[in-house]
């Protein structure tokens, strides 16, 4: 789990890089921790950071297989790029705001926040596989 999480975690950096290419990180960051619900935050986090969010469900799905431990099932892949995916979503709305109260720039915050969503995102995959060797 650890090996996927770090894969995504360089993905989606390497896809925030690109998308600050095209969109300032500063408004990148506003646009995170601006109001709405849940499918408001998913479709500005598709609109605005497509290559972040693209590489980490490219790196999610991807059938990587560990030494002799076969690629998981594709059902298992799935379940892990749509818990990682919201995990990043909810990860950058906690982490803009949280940056802020701490006087830090809301960039990292978000970062940071995605990162640490993506990882509790895989708590459902690890539930999920445990039973499968």
């Amino acid at each position: 789990m650890t090996a996927l999480w770090l894969l995504c975690l360089i993905a989606m950096a390497l896809g925030l890089w690109l998308d600050t290419r095209h969109m300032p990180a500063a408004l990148l960051a506003s646009e995170c921790g601006a109001p709405g619900g849940l499918l408001d935050m998913a479709g500005r986090h598709g609109t605005l950071m497509p290559a972040s969010s693209a590489a980490m469900a490219l790196a999610a799905l991807a059938p990587w297989s560990a030494g002799r431990t076969p690629a998981p099932p594709l059902a298992e892949r799935l379940i892990c790029a749509l818990s990682m995916g919201l995990g990043m979503i909810l990860g950058a709305r906690w982490g803009v705001p949280l940056a802020l109260a701490l006087g830090m720039a809301p960039f990292p915050g978000m970062a940071l926040g995605m990162a640490v969503g993506m990882a509790a995102g895989l708590l459902p995959v690890y539930v999920f596989s445990a039973g499968r060797p």
